[in-house]
């Protein structure tokens, strides 16, 4: 019995190493919504389609979102990373292995916010001049 006391402690110590990776992975997903929707999506000067949609971005970067739709003020914001509670659980591991692992994954951050739902405001006409 003691011997699978000691076999159960080292299987926790292991699968809380790189705790973050684990838990997190190295992508997340965002769920961007407009209102009206069909707004097209640029997220770091890459196109990814239309809203609605959940995208997949890597957790180690922060990112900038662009919404665009004809007849609508242009919206951008951006997506920052912020370390996630999951990486401090390297604590019970000693620290140096699972963190570093989670320093080059990337896997140590959340995105936040987590979702964009946002009202597209319409476009100002501007008033015609009289001569």
């Amino acid at each position: 019995m003691k011997g699978f006391t000691h076999l159960f402690v080292i299987l926790i110590f292991l699968l809380m190493e790189s705790c973050a990776t684990v838990v997190n992975t190295t992508t997340q997903s965002i769920e961007i919504k407009t209102n009206p929707p069909n707004a097209k999506i640029t997220i770091d000067g890459k196109k990814f389609g239309t809203t609605p949609q959940i995208v997949n971005l890597e957790r180690g970067i922060n990112h900038v979102i662009k919404l665009e739709l004809d007849g609508y003020d242009t919206y951008e914001t951006q997506i920052t990373r912020k370390i996630s509670i999951w990486f401090w659980g390297n604590a019970f591991n000693g620290f140096l292995p699972g963190m570093l692992v989670d320093m080059f994954t990337g896997s140590m951050y959340n995105l936040l916010p987590e979702s964009i739902n946002i009202e597209l405001q319409q476009l100002k006409s501007e008033p015609t001049k009289k001569k």
